[in-house]
């Protein structure tokens, strides 16, 4: 699972220019290799928890980031060919998770996909910051969907029963 380094979403977000296909191209590359990554890690995770309430969880998730790089292909397409068309996104509504006891695999999966949503929030951000028209639109989306997934992860960390003996040992 290749995960992007901190210093290459610096970079691209640094030299990121509104008026700049080659610098657009340079973060949706970036954007399409974190989605890319979550989807691997949440398939994984999807099979390792088979028959649990985990399975439906990481099934939604790596269903979103699924979408997320598809639709991150077809803006790159979008901006190769000079298109100004919208790109739209389907919502799905989050599964219900009532976590109980869990091991410790389990939680640092969770905690981990936390970190990882948080991350992209942080990315998706910055980039809506320094773009404008449909692509500004295309990355506000993408940090609506990663705040909605900080948010259900950060609600299943609370509900968990014994989070404080798995993180503090």
């Amino acid at each position: 699972m290749e995960i992007t380094k901190t210093s290459e979403i610096l970079s691209a977000l640094d030299t990121l220019d509104a008026n700049s296909s080659e610098s657009i191209l340079k973060a949706l590359a970036v954007a399409e290799n974190e989605e890319k990554s979550a989807m691997n890690l949440y398939d994984k995770e999807k099979k390792k928890n088979l028959g649990n309430e985990l399975e439906s969880f990481f099934d939604f998730m790596y269903r979103e980031e699924t979408m997320h790089y598809a639709k991150i292909q077809e803006l790159k397409k979008n901006v190769k060919d000079g298109s100004s068309k919208k790109i739209t996104f389907e919502h799905q509504k989050h599964p219900i998770i009532h976590f109980k006891n869990h091991g410790s695999g389990e939680m640092t999966a969770v905690l981990f996909a936390l970190w990882r949503e948080k991350k992209a929030v942080e990315f998706y951000s910055g980039a809506s910051a320094k773009t404008k028209g449909n692509v500004k639109a295309f990355f506000d989306e993408l940090v609506k969907f990663e705040r909605g997934h900080v948010e259900m992860l950060e609600e299943y960390v609370e509900s968990m029963q014994n989070v404080g003996e798995l993180i503090m040992g």
